[in-house]
């Protein structure tokens, strides 16, 4: 399917018809999320996601891959075992473009919507541990909007 015809809102509907976040997980990371927001520092929070995503990514390590495409379809393997959605890789100008859909971000118990930015961190940590482990030097992971859905991520050198 070629980048023009790629129809995000589709594929993720797709995905979640087959699934949804654990009834037995949502309330817990709802609760988590707003803890997390009320009592502890932001900076110190997005660093612990990461460096959670980043130890989620060595626990699912990865060969050396050839292409960027041998690398998406690896990556969408890891995230369809543990039901986290899809991604799409694609090379852009001067950074990797990570398009991450059907996250298990929308949890009932979330009113305040808590939980998406930090789901955000928390694969940002991954998606950059995962393509330093490429090759990828020193790069930085930022999610566009970590409300939008789907995610958007850059890595840039």
């Amino acid at each position: 399917m070629s980048a023009s015809e790629f129809d995000p809102r589709s594929k993720d509907l797709g995905y979640l018809r087959r699934r949804r976040v654990s009834g037995q997980w949502a309330p817990f990371l709802a609760a988590l999320a707003d803890e997390l927001g009320a009592v502890a520092d932001k900076g110190a929070v997005k660093r612990f996601l990461c460096a959670t995503g980043e130890r989620m990514a060595r626990r699912h390590a990865l060969p050396k891959l050839e292409t960027l495409d041998e690398l998406e379809a690896r990556l969408n393997e890891i995230l369809d075992a543990m039901d986290w959605g899809w991604v799409q890789l694609a090379v852009a100008e001067d950074h990797i473009l990570i398009t991450h859909g059907a996250c298990p971000n929308v949890l009932e118990d979330d009113d305040e919507r808590a939980w998406p930015p930090l789901m955000a961190e928390l694969l940002a940590g991954a998606y950059g541990a995962w393509l330093a482990a490429q090759g990828s030097p020193g790069g930085v992971t930022t999610c566009r909007d970590p409300l939008a859905s789907p995610l958007v991520f850059e890595h840039r050198v």
